[in-house]
């Protein structure tokens, strides 16, 4: 999709909104080599993946549910729907996503799952299962490389040791 202002809107919120969550990375319009997904907002813990897409209107909203990683594989173990009211409706999502509202500067929650656990595949919580999906994981992890490639910019990390 071209970008617009609100598109772009949408995309800082959603990239804020993961943070508050407790993702704390977080990246916005990646494109990773050899993974045909770019999410608007991808954050990871160390626990799960979230994603969160961007629509500014029904008719990018459709053409996304064309795409083939939203009915198998794709990132996110969480995903959702981040649009201004009534360009979504919860009638319109797709199974186990989440749907949130751009209020002008905030994100209102629609349908997620609440608290703020966020565990993984590996655990079952009532309330979160519901919201799971099993993601591409080779795709998930060209996208952490490139995330930690652009972290790095070609330095080397070094990681020391705390007392």
């Amino acid at each position: 999709m071209a970008s617009s202002d609100l598109h772009d809107h949408l995309t800082g919120l959603s990239a804020t909104w993961l943070r508050r969550q407790g993702f704390p990375i977080v990246a916005t319009e990646i494109n990773a080599a050899g993974c045909r997904e770019q999410a608007d907002a991808i954050g990871f813990r160390s626990s799960c993946s979230a994603i969160i897409e961007a629509k500014v209107s029904r008719a990018d909203f459709m053409a996304d549910q064309r795409k083939p990683e939203r009915t198998v594989g794709g990132l996110g173990i969480y995903r959702f729907y981040l649009c201004p009211e009534g360009v979504i409706e919860i009638g319109d999502l797709p199974p186990r996503w989440g749907l949130l509202y751009a209020d002008g500067p905030r994100v209102r929650e629609i349908v997620r799952p609440k608290g703020n656990i966020w565990p993984g595949l590996d655990y079952s919580l009532q309330g979160w299962t519901e919201f799971q999906h099993k993601p591409d994981d080779k795709a998930e992890r060209r996208v952490l490389f490139s995330i930690a490639r652009r972290l790095a910019g070609g330095q080397e990390i070094q990681i020391r040791k705390t007392a």
